[in-house]
């Protein structure tokens, strides 16, 4: 069963500074394959193609790599919530 995909307002406000990143230090050509790429998981998430893990500092919270990020959800019955989209070194303990 596809879940239904939520972005929360941080993560909506992540996917912005990737893309920004990646315009000024490629191309916005790389910047919109690479949120594709993300995008693709969160997609693969809800649907059940791609396996998430435990995040062992927040209870409920799970993690799935996208190229250099991590992408951070919260499961429910019926939906999955994308919390933080965060760049594999950044502190997670601040962004969460």
């Amino acid at each position: 069963m596809t879940k239904l995909l939520r972005f929360t307002p941080a993560a909506r406000a992540d996917l912005t500074g990737i893309w920004n990143y990646t315009a000024q230090h490629w191309d916005t050509e790389q910047a919109d394959r690479y949120l594709e790429e993300v995008h693709g998981v969160c997609l693969a998430l809800a649907t059940g193609e791609m396996v998430s893990r435990p995040v062992d500092l927040r209870l409920g919270t799970r993690k799935a790599r996208s190229g250099s990020h991590m992408v951070y959800v919260r499961e429910g019955a019926d939906t999955l919530d994308v919390i933080r989209i965060l760049h594999q070194r950044q502190d997670v303990e601040r962004h969460l």
